[in-house]
């Protein structure tokens, strides 16, 4: 009910509600005379991790603009020879992309 939260209704009568939150003393957490120096390396880690996700959605694009051209269903069914000769030849396509992610 109403009267059972009263004592909260009234602040917005008499005060400003930031006046009812509880303030946070400046700084919160404190990490001594180095601060300046971890915001810089987490800042610099944080960019280079954003360089790496830039970097994966490229290969990501790319491999999947492969994917998309690599049809091997008219070799498939114009082959005379080996099969295994046929995906072997095929897969090695992608020697080069697997050595330059690992």
């Amino acid at each position: 009910s109403v009267k059972d939260h009263s004592a909260l209704l009234s602040i917005l009568d008499h005060r400003p509600i930031e006046s009812a939150l509880p303030t946070l003393a400046r700084p919160i957490m404190s990490l001594d005379a180095n601060e300046d120096a971890i915001l810089g390396t987490l800042k610099q880690s944080l960019r280079r991790l954003e360089n790496l996700g830039a970097q994966r959605a490229g290969l990501e694009d790319m491999l999947k603009e492969m994917k998309r051209k690599d049809d091997i269903l008219p070799k498939l069914m114009t082959s005379t020879g080996s099969y295994e000769d046929l995906f072997r030849k095929e897969v090695s396509k992608y020697d080069n992309i697997c050595k330059d992610i690992s």
